[in-house]
């Protein structure tokens, strides 16, 4: 299959999760020679769409697919996007590219996320703690964690990096991806002052936004999106890229494979009510700290390989890891959900899934 830039064969396809009928027209400039995979998320309720290169799976269609792994998949939350994911790597795309329902693609979007994902050669790098996407002063993107927001432990060093870029993050203008308590604190900017010519390699933890990424499909099978659970009546949400992100980009660091950030630059054009989102990111920030405990540790005992086998392994570990934890009991017990969400995913990967 040819690719779609000149001597490139990599197959690519764009996933969108849709809750709702989207404006097609943020998509102008892609080429309807791309597929694009819809994830339903109204479960059939979505208009049908105007071009041919698009493909529409409802939950039944879904289920169709998955079988047994039917139950990997979480549904009504940002974490629909699994599913997208899950039938690119069963196709056999090359290159999974992963855009929301609400941002507005640019001239060379597609050019620049594949032209990121190649081996870097002494590629600009930051180097730090948590790394920070938005450079607008006083701001940071959403997930960066509040215990790291201060001049020494936010300190990073430019740098130089080789290896196999295997994920890309572009980043947003207009509304940009931030915390909603830090929105209400202060007015953001409309641009986070990032447009390097070259994307910056991160090396250490980056706050990995699902909207607008592309990554080689073979890291599928360690890149879930966790889905929302409840605690005591309250939504714990907004972490399903954060948090699957940072177990992802572990296991990358593990293989030594990179991960880049910056171009290409989405419009992002909804802003969803301020009031709703403090709330759906409460608990997150409560619960950061301790989920990433248990992440590093389990990391830590996973050996090289496949990512299939390093994303079960991980599991085993971050299962153990959280009877281990001495967090509060609440805590531990939406750790433990999210684990059997993981293994379940992991499981759709397995030798032998079907």
């Amino acid at each position: 299959m040819a690719g779609p830039l000149p001597g490139d064969d990599r197959s690519v396809v764009v996933v969108i999760p849709m809750p709702n009928d989207p404006d097609w027209g943020l998509w102008d400039d892609l080429s309807e020679d791309i597929p694009i995979i819809v994830v339903d998320d109204s479960d059939g309720n979505l208009a049908p769409p105007p071009r041919s290169n698009v493909r529409y799976f409802d939950y039944a269609a879904q289920k169709a697919i998955c079988g047994e792994h039917y139950d990997a998949m979480p549904h009504k939350s940002a974490a629909s996007r699994n599913f997208g994911h899950y039938l690119a790597y069963q196709e056999g795309f090359d290159v999974v590219i992963a855009l929301d329902y609400d941002c507005r693609t640019r001239p060379g979007w597609l050019e620049a996320h594949l032209e990121s994902l190649t081996k870097a050669v002494e590629a600009p790098a930051l180097e730090g703690n948590w790394i920070n996407s938005i450079e607008a002063p006083g701001f940071y993107s959403r997930g960066y964690p509040y215990e790291y927001r201060n001049a020494e432990a936010s300190a990073v060093t430019e740098t130089l990096a080789t290896g196999e870029v295997k994920m890309n993050m572009g980043v947003w203008d207009h509304i940009l991806d931030l915390n909603g308590v830090d929105k209400l604190a202060a007015e953001p900017p409309y641009d986070p002052g990032l447009r390097a010519d070259t994307n910056l390699v991160a090396l250490g933890n980056l706050p990995l936004c699902g909207m607008n990424t592309a990554f080689a499909a073979e890291v599928t099978p360690a890149y879930f999106f966790l889905p929302d659970l409840w605690i005591d009546g309250w939504q714990l949400s907004r972490h399903d890229d954060i948090w699957g992100g940072y177990v992802v980009k572990k296991l990358m660091d593990r293989r030594g494979d990179l991960l880049t950030f910056g171009r290409p630059v989405v419009e992002h054009t909804k802003q969803t009510r301020l009031e709703r989102v403090v709330l759906l990111e409460h608990w997150m920030h409560l619960m950061a700290t301790g989920f990433y405990e248990i992440v590093d540790e389990a990391a830590d005992t996973v050996e090289m390989g496949p990512y299939s086998d390093m994303f079960g392994a991980f599991v085993e570990a971050y299962r153990a890891g959280v009877e281990r934890s001495t967090r509060p009991a609440h805590y531990r017990q939406v750790y433990r959900e999210l684990g059997e969400w993981m293994d379940r995913w992991s499981r759709a990967f397995s030798s032998g899934a079907s």
